[in-house]
């Protein structure tokens, strides 16, 4: 299974690290870095085994760099809108189809837009704005491509069993369609989710795509991705800052409601399947044995190698790339085999719960860095090792 660098903000970081061997490639995101900079800047072998995310998910919206892509809807028509797609659907496939050919990106991935709702006709109207013109011109291009095709699965796709047949049904009914980039919407207030009925259900949809002979390569990825993994998907994600580990529309909206407050620096974990709080760093050091011994080795540990003067704060490179490292390692080290991966992490979980228990007879945690949702992956993974046994 492969790891892609889920690319925003700071794409330096992607890149340093990518070149220092982690990770297999990027997904380049068009509102973090100029059209002109990615085609003539950016090294040709990064982008032979990366992808772009067309990020057309708000049509009339230039957020960032997005308007200097030729394929952005409003380099067409002012005040474009989703009926301008009856006209311009074959256009817009043709610029942005060429666009990742000049780029000579290792798949071409088809766009889609955001509803913020769930209406009946939308899935039609994917087709018809968006997938038959795509693999029409494609076809056309004679491009030796595979080619992706971009879904955003909201909650009700996986929690009402209608929707998700629906959509599955609509995704493997495209036979000239390779792969999906998957795209689970992510509106759960923790940063880890612990919804038993969401996890497992992405476990199924992940699974019937798989057994339909498709590519699987899962966008926008937080600590879930080892839960995934279970359904054997052909790649996962990794992230710098939370909204590069887990999908929400704002990140693409030109304007956010009310003042952003930073968050605290966090450290991952691969033995404790958790990012923790700095804030907790020291009341563990000061009360847990061998406290340091709950996190990773890498060059860029602010414990081993940046303290006692380190300066916690969101910003600084060393917590992400420390982490790009670690879940990397712990991705690639997962078993081939699907029963074995399954029973691997079913004893990494345990495990982990187990430290937590230690940690916490000395430093209570809160939610956010705590294993509370621990027991609900260790569930879901029984739940769906059961269907599998079927």
């Amino acid at each position: 299974m492969k790891v892609y660098h889920q690319t925003g903000h700071n794409l330096k970081w992607n890149i340093d690290s990518y070149k220092e061997g982690v990770g297999n490639g990027l997904i380049f995101s068009p509102i973090n870095i100029d059209a002109d900079k990615l085609l003539r800047d950016t090294e040709i072998e990064i982008k032979k085994v990366s992808f772009l995310d067309p990020q057309l998910y708000l049509l009339n919206q230039a957020k960032g760099s997005l308007e200097t892509y030729p394929f952005f809807p409003e380099n067409l028509r002012s005040d474009f809108s989703t009926p301008d797609l009856d006209n311009d659907n074959l256009i817009l496939a043709e610029l942005c189809i060429n666009y990742q050919l000049q780029n000579d990106f290792k798949y071409l991935v088809i766009p889609t837009k955001y509803n913020v709702e769930n209406p009946t006709n939308y899935l039609i109207q994917c087709t018809d704005y968006f997938v038959l013109p795509f693999c029409e011109f494609a076809k056309q291009k004679q491009a030796n491509k595979k080619i992706l095709l971009s879904v955003i699965i909201k909650g009700i796709m996986l929690t009402d069993d209608d929707k998700r047949n629906e959509v599955l049904n609509w995704i493997t009914g495209h036979q000239n369609v390779d792969g999906v980039y998957l795209i689970f919407e992510n509106n759960f207030a923790p940063k880890q989710i612990k919804d038993f009925d969401y996890l497992l259900n992405a476990l199924r949809l992940i699974k019937v795509l798989k057994d339909n002979l498709m590519e699987v390569h899962i966008g926008y990825c937080n600590t879930e991705a080892l839960l995934y993994s279970i359904a054997m998907p052909d790649s996962v994600t990794i992230g710098s800052y939370e909204n590069l580990r887990s999908f929400g529309i704002r990140r693409f909206q030109e304007t956010e409601n009310g003042p952003m407050r930073s968050p605290n620096a966090r450290l991952y974990s691969s033995k404790l399947l958790q990012w923790v709080d700095y804030g907790y760093i020291q009341p563990m050091k000061t009360l847990v044995e061998n406290y340091s011994g709950y996190f990773d080795e890498s060059a860029y540990n602010p414990l081993t190698n940046f303290e006692p003067d380190y300066n916690w704060q969101f910003k600084k490179t060393e917590p992400y790339k420390h982490y790009f490292y670690v879940f990397d390692k712990q991705i690639k080290e997962l078993q081939e085999n699907q029963t074995d991966r399954i029973v691997g992490l079913k004893s990494t979980i345990k495990n982990a719960i187990s430290l937590f228990n230690k940690i916490e007879n000395d430093v209570l945690l809160d939610e956010n860095s705590d294993g509370s949702h621990l027991p609900t992956w260790f569930n879901v993974i029984n739940a769906f090792q059961k269907e599998l046994n079927k």
